[in-house]
C-alpha cells in the first residue's frame, strides 16, 4: 500500500518538474497524491461513535473564501499564518448555503466555459464564473494528539469534497484528492506530532474531474460530508468482502469473507489470526508472518443452512464482525457489519431477485436538503427512507452519484433495493457523447469513480445493480468501467444508460405507456427498464397506473424510476430558492423541483399517487358481493396483512369491520339494497398486523374504493318562482332572501343576499386555465391560447326568458367567434335562492386544439375561506392523477385546499364532487354548489392571472377575493416529460365535440 502511494508521489514530482505542467486540478492524468486505496466501509455507521478508533473533525473550521485561484492565501498552510481573523464554517457542509460565494443550479450544461480539462478558461461576461474563476475555498482546524495515538497508524478520512482538494498538516503537504462524491485517505502518521497540530485543507470549486460530474443538481463546493482521523494499529484491517452464493433448491448459501491485512510498522509480526463470527459460529484464519510495510489476504468460508434470504420485503440480515487477534488471542481491531443473503440473475429477459421476477417500483434521489445542500443528516435521511416505504417504493437509484454510506445501510435494514451508480455524467458534451468516452486521457478518471463505487459499497446487501454513471460518454472509457466493475464483482449486474454494449439491462426513459409496450417487445436479448419515467415537476405524474399496467403484464420489463424523490429547492427568507435565484448564470431555472415530496419532506400530492399505484396488494371486485386479493409481492403472503371494509353512505361512514379471507377472496360484509337512494361505497385495506422500523402497526399499506350503488346526481330542486324584471338586456331576478342581476353579456353579475354582495366576480363561462410545469415546455399556452378569451370576446345573439310556477328561467344564446363555437347558458331560479345552471357547447368547426378545461368562473369575497366537499380528495386530484383520491367528505381551509408548489402554477383541483360548501369562518351562511354531474372544483385566494411571471409563492398577491373555477371537465396535468410530451388524449377535452354541464348555486344557513 505505501509502495503504492509512494510511487504516486514520485510520479507527481517528476511531473511538477516539467514548467509546462498544469495545476493538478486541471490535469485528467492527476487523481490523487498520497492517497490510500479504496477498501470497503469497515464499521456500520450507526456503530461508528462506539469505534474507539474513530475520532470525528466535525464542527467549526476556520474558512476564507477567494474568488479565483490568484486571490487565495497561498500560504495559509504555513503553521505561522495567523487564522485567527477568519471566519468559521460548519464541516460537513457546503460553503454556498453558509454565505460565500454562489450556488448554481444547471441541468446539462457546465457552469464553467467548457475547454477540457481547464476550467478556468474565460466564460461569457454575464456566467458567474467570468468573476468568479474557479474559487477557492481555504479550511483550517487544529486537533489534539496524544503521545498514546502516535504510537497508531493515523489515517485522515473524508467522505467528500467537492471538487478537488489539497491537505496539508503543520506546514507540510500532505496530498491531493478529488473524484468529489467518493471517501479520500491519506496516511497522516509521519505528518502529526504530540500535543496541537495544524490542518489545513484548500478546496477548489471546479476540477478536471468537473467534466465528470455534470449532474442535474445544484453546484456547491467545500467540505460536504464528515472528516475523520482513525486510530488504527500498525498491523489492521485495511479491507474486507463477504459474498454469499445461495442454492435456493438448497435453501443454503457458501459464504466466502475476504480479509485483508496490513502491516505498517517497520518489523514483521508473527502468528496473527483473522477471525470472522457469524450464525453463532466463530471462523479463523492464521497468519504465521506478514513482513513489515506488506498486506495479505486471508479468505474464509462457511456455509448458511436453513437460509433466510434477503430481500427488500423481508430484509433478513445476518449480523457479523471481523476481528485481527494476536497469537496470544488480544483482540487488536473488530468492526460489525451485517450479511444479507439473496441472488441476482438475468435469465434471458427476466431479471429476477432471489428467483422471482420482481419489479422495481422506483424513484431517483439526490443528496439534498434545503438548509446544508449536498450534506444531509441521519434523521433525514431516515425521513427520507421513511417515506419511501410508506410510499410501497421498493427501489431507490443514487443519481448520478455514490451517497453517504448511512443510507445505504438504511436501505439494508428497513428493506430497498438499491441501484448504485458511480459519480458520473457528462450531458454536457450530450447525451451518449464519444466526446467523452473516447476521450483517453480521461479513461483513468472514468475507472477510477466505478472502482471507488464497487470498493466502497461492496458488502451492502440492498445494492442489486452497478450503475456506471448517467447521461454519459460511449466508447472504450465505458468498456473500462465496465471490465471494472466485472473485475471486481460477478454477483451483480452492471447498468449504463448511455452505452447499452455494456449494460446488463436496456434502458429507453421517459416514454408513453404505449412506447415502452412496444420498445420492451423489440428488445428481445435483456430485460428493460426506464432508469427515469413520471417527471415529477410541479403538479404532475399524471397517468402513472397505466405505466404499471404495461409493466405487469410484460416479464422482461424490470420496472421504472420516478424522476425524482425531492424538489431541490435551497431556503430562503420565506421561499425556496431554484436556479436564478442568487443570479446565477448559466442556470436551469425550476428544473431541480421536480421531487414527489418537498424540500421540507411534505409529501406533494402526487406522493400518494405513487403510493397508492405502486402498493403491492391490489383489489379486485367479483360480482356483487366478492373482493379478489391479488398479491404483487414476492416474498410476503396475503395474510402477513389485516384486512378492513368500510362503507359510506353519501359520504358518511355506515360500519366497518375487519374482513374474513378465504382463497384470496372475502365477501363484501355489508348488504347495500336496504338503501334506496345513492351513494353507497366500499373502501378496503391491507394493513400492517405489526410494527416495523418505517411503519407502525395499523399502517394501510393498500387500499381500494368500490363504488356499489352510484349516484345519481339529481340534486333537489324546484319550489316557488321567483320574481323576474327585464331592462333591455339587463334582467333582475328577486328572491325571499337574494337580489340576482344578469347582465348582457350572460353572466350573472351580482348576487346580493340579506345585504351582502357575494360576487366579486361575475359567474360566467371560462374555458382557461394557467399551465403546469409539464405543460408549459409542450407549448400548452401557445397550442391553447383561442381559449384563453374564447368566452371573453363571446356575442350574445339572443336572450329569452320563461316564467313558471315552481321556477324562472333565463337562457342566452351565444357564439364563440374565436373558436367558431355555440354556447347555450340557461339560469334557472327559485324563490328559495337556488340557481339552477346549464351550459351547452356546440363546435362548428373541426380544427380546434385541446380545451383547457370546461366549465365557469366567479369570484366571491375574501373571507369565504371554509371549505367542505363531498368528491375526491383530500389532497389535490386530477382526471389523470386521482386513483389515489378516494370518494368522501373532506373539510378545511382554503389554504389546504390550494396547493403550493414552490414554482406557482396550475393547483387545487378536485375531481368528481357531488357538492361543495364554501363559508366564512364563524358565520353559518354557506354557498354551496350540487352537480347534475361530476365536477371539478377549484379554489385560490387569486386569480389565474395572478399566476403569470411569478417565481415564488410570496410573489402572489393574495387575500382581494376567492377565485372559484367549477368545471365539467379540466386537462390532466400530464405524466411522461417537461420538455415536450402532451398529456395522454383520454385526459384531454376534445373542443371539437359538443359538451354539456350543470350544476346548482344555492345560498345555505
Amino acid at each position: 500500500m505505501k509502495r503504492l502511494a509512494s510511487l504516486i508521489t514520485a510520479i507527481s514530482i517528476f511531473t511538477c518538474l516539467n514548467a509546462q505542467t498544469p495545476h493538478d486540478w486541471e490535469n485528467p492524468a492527476v487523481l490523487g497524491i498520497n492517497k490510500l486505496p479504496y477498501h470497503a466501509t469497515l464499521q456500520l455507521p450507526s456503530k461508528e461513535k462506539e469505534c474507539k478508533e474513530i475520532v470525528s473533525l466535525d464542527g467549526q473550521w476556520f474558512f476564507h473564501w477567494s474568488k479565483d485561484p490568484e486571490s487565495r492565501p497561498a500560504d495559509f498552510y504555513r503553521e505561522d499564518y495567523d487564522v485567527s481573523s477568519w471566519g468559521k464554517i460548519n464541516v460537513p457542509g457546503n460553503w454556498q448555503t453558509q454565505g460565500y460565494g454562489t450556488p448554481i443550479y444547471s441541468n446539462i450544461g457546465y457552469p464553467f466555459q467548457r475547454n477540457r480539462p481547464s476550467v478556468t478558461s474565460e466564460p461569457p461576461k454575464d456566467w458567474t464564473a467570468y468573476e468568479n474563476r474557479n474559487p477557492v475555498g481555504s479550511y483550517v482546524t487544529f486537533i489534539n494528539v496524544t503521545e498514546e495515538m502516535l504510537e497508531n497508524n493515523l489515517i485522515l478520512h473524508f467522505g467528500g469534497v467537492h471538487s478537488a482538494m489539497y491537505l496539508w498538516i503543520n506546514g507540510q503537504k500532505v496530498g491531493y484528492s478529488q473524484n468529489s462524491m467518493s471517501p479520500a485517505e491519506f496516511d497522516v502518521t509521519s505528518f502529526l506530532r504530540k500535543g496541537k497540530n495544524k490542518l489545513a485543507v484548500e478546496v477548489y470549486r471546479w476540477s478536471d474531474g468537473s467534466y465528470l460530474e455534470d449532474q442535474d443538481m445544484w453546484r456547491l463546493s467545500g467540505i460536504f460530508r464528515s472528516v475523520q482521523l482513525w486510530v488504527r494499529p500498525l498491523v489492521h484491517i485495511s479491507d474486507y468482502h463477504v459474498t454469499a452464493v445461495p442454492s435456493l433448491a438448497e435453501n443454503k448459501a457458501a459464504v466466502h469473507a475476504n480479509i485483508s491485512l496490513c502491516n505498517v510498522s517497520k518489523k514483521a509480526v508473527n502468528n496473527l489470526r483473522a477471525v470472522w463470527k457469524i450464525d453463532g459460529q466463530k471462523m479463523v484464519g492464521s497468519l504465521k508472518r506478514l513482513s513489515a510495510n506488506d498486506t495479505t489476504t486471508i479468505s474464509l468460508e462457511y456455509t448458511l443452512n436453513n437460509l433466510l434470504l434477503w430481500s427488500a420485503e423481508k430484509p433478513h440480515l445476518y449480523p457479523f464482525s471481523v476481528e485481527l487477534q494476536d497469537q496470544n488471542g488480544r483482540v487488536i481491531e473488530h468492526f460489525d457489519y451485517h450479511l444479507g443473503v439473496k441472488k441476482v440473475e438475468i435469465i434471458g429477459e427476466v431479471f429476477k431477485i432471489n428467483g422471482k421476477n420482481v419489479k422495481l417500483r422506483g424513484v431517483n434521489r439526490h443528496d439534498h436538503h434545503p438548509k446544508t445542500g449536498r450534506y444531509v443528516d441521519d434523521a433525514t435521511y431516515e425521513q427520507d427512507i421513511r417515506l419511501m416505504k410508506q410510499a410501497n417504493i421498493n427501489f431507490l437509484r443514487t443519481s448520478h452519484y455514490p451517497d453517504r454510506e448511512y443510507i445505504y445501510e438504511l436501505c439494508d435494514k428497513w428493506g430497498i433495493y438499491v441501484m448504485d451508480e458511480a459519480n458520473h455524467e457528462t450531458h454536457g458534451y450530450g447525451y451518449a457523447n464519444k466526446v467523452m468516452g473516447e476521450d483517453l486521457s480521461f479513461q483513468q478518471a472514468h475507472v477510477d469513480r466505478a472502482e471507488s463505487l464497487v470498493k466502497r459499497d461492496f458488502n451492502h446487501p440492498c445494492v442489486i445493480l452497478w450503475s456506471m454513471g448517467n447521461e454519459g460518454g460511449v466508447g472504450p472509457n465505458i468498456e473500462a468501467m465496465y471490465n471494472k466493475v466485472r473485475e471486481l464483482d460477478t454477483t451483480r449486474p452492471p447498468f449504463y444508460d448511455s452505452d447499452r454494449r455494456y449494460s446488463a439491462i436496456w434502458d429507453d426513459s421517459y416514454l408513453y405507456p404505449d412506447d415502452l409496450k412496444k420498445n420492451a417487445q423489440q428488445v428481445t436479448d435483456k430485460p428493460f427498464m426506464m432508469r427515469e419515467y413520471a417527471h415529477a415537476m410541479g403538479n404532475s405524474v399524471g397517468n402513472l397506473q397505466e405505466y404499471w399496467d404495461v409493466i405487469y403484464a410484460d416479464s422482461s420489463i424490470v420496472g421504472a424510476a420516478i424522476w425524482d424523490w425531492v424538489d431541490q429547492g435551497l431556503e430562503r427568507d420565506g421561499y425556496y430558492a431554484y436556479g436564478g435565484d442568487f443570479g446565477d448564470k448559466p442556470n436551469d431555472g425550476e428544473f431541480c423541483i421536480n421531487g414527489l415530496i418537498a424540500p421540507d419532506r411534505k409529501p406533494h400530492p402526487h406522493y400518494y399517487e405513487v403510493q397508492h399505484v405502486y402498493q403491492p396488494i391490489q383489489f379486485v371486485q367479483e360480482g356483487d358481493s366478492t373482493i379478489r386479493i391479488i398479491n404483487r409481492d414476492y416474498f410476503t403472503d396475503i395474510d402477513e396483512y389485516e384486512y378492513y371494509c368500510e362503507v359510506f353512505h353519501n359520504g358518511e361512514l355506515v360500519s366497518g369491520e375487519l374482513a374474513r379471507i378465504k382463497d384470496d377472496r372475502f365477501e363484501i360484509p355489508y348488504p347495500y339494497y336496504p338503501y334506496d337512494d345513492p351513494e353507497l361505497i366500499l373502501n378496503v385495506s391491507a394493513r400492517l398486523r405489526h410494527d416495523t422500523p418505517w411503519a407502525e402497526e395499523g399502517f394501510v399499506v393498500a387500499r381500494e374504493q368500490f363504488v356499489l350503488k352510484p349516484e345519481t346526481f339529481w340534486p333537489a330542486f324546484g319550489g316557488k318562482s321567483a320574481v323576474m324584471m327585464r331592462l333591455d338586456n339587463d334582467i333582475n331576478v328577486t328572491t325571499k332572501d337574494a337580489i340576482i342581476l344578469f347582465n348582457g353579456t350572460g353572466a350573472m353579475s351580482s348576487l346580493v343576499v340579506k345585504g351582502k354582495q357575494l360576487l366579486e366576480a361575475p359567474l360566467e363561462p371560462y374555458f382557461w386555465k394557467p399551465e403546469n410545469d409539464n405543460q408549459h415546455a409542450a407549448h400548452f399556452a401557445e397550442r391553447t391560447a383561442v381559449w384563453k378569451d374564447a368566452t371573453e370576446k363571446r356575442i350574445v345573439k339572443n336572450i329569452r326568458t320563461e316564467e313558471k310556477k315552481d321556477v324562472v328561467k333565463i337562457i342566452y344564446e351565444m357564439s364563440l367567434p374565436t373558436v367558431a363555437a355555440d354556447l347555450t347558458l340557461t339560469y334557472s331560479i327559485t324563490d328559495d335562492t337556488q340557481i339552477k345552471v346549464e351550459m351547452d357547447y356546440k363546435p362548428t368547426a373541426t380544427n380546434l386544439s385541446v380545451m383547457p378545461k370546461f366549465g365557469m368562473r366567479m369570484r366571491i369575497p375574501a373571507d369565504y375561506t371554509q371549505i367542505k366537499y363531498y368528491g375526491r380528495g383530500p389532497w389535490e386530484n386530477y382526471p389523470d392523477r386521482k386513483r389515489s383520491a378516494f370518494l368522501g367528505i373532506y373539510e378545511m381551509p382554503l389554504s389546504e385546499y390550494e396547493t403550493e408548489y414552490i414554482h406557482p402554477q396550475d393547483n387545487g383541483n378536485r375531481c368528481d364532487i357531488r357538492w361543495f360548501e364554501i363559508s366564512s369562518a364563524g358565520k353559518a351562511e354557506k354557498l354551496r354548489i350540487d352537480g347534475n354531474q361530476p365536477l371539478c372544483i377549484r379554489a385560490w385566494d387569486y386569480g389565474e392571472e395572478d399566476l403569470q411571471g411569478v417565481r415564488h409563492p410570496n410573489d402572489i398577491e393574495r387575500g382581494r377575493f376567492v377565485n372559484l373555477n367549477i368545471d365539467a371537465n379540466i386537462h390532466g396535468v400530464g405524466g411522461t416529460d417537461t420538455w415536450g410530451k402532451r398529456t395522454l388524449p383520454q385526459y384531454t377535452i376534445d373542443g371539437n365535440k359538443p359538451h354539456h354541464f350543470s350544476f346548482v348555486l344555492s345560498v345555505k344557513n
